[in-house]
């Protein structure tokens, strides 16, 4: 999903969406835009709550998020 801009949720925990509906919590620790990496823009998340053995952070795409809210 386009026009996420996503370098507001930087630093932020959040709530994510991914387009396969799975959903994601975490703390975004960084943010790369698509100028530096060449392809679009993605943000770089630690998992919380996760299920043991599941991955410790996560990387996604811009394309990849259906949606993305800020956790109070």
């Amino acid at each position: 999903m386009a026009g996420l801009k996503l370098w507001n949720y930087l630093r932020e925990n959040v709530e994510v969406i991914d387009t396969k509906g799975r959903i994601y919590r975490g703390y975004v620790y960084d943010f790369v835009d698509e100028v530096d990496n060449e392809e679009e823009d993605e943000i770089n998340i630690d998992l919380i709550n996760r299920k043991f053995g599941a991955p410790l952070e996560i990387t996604l795409y811009e394309s990849q998020i259906k949606s993305i809210r800020i956790l109070k």
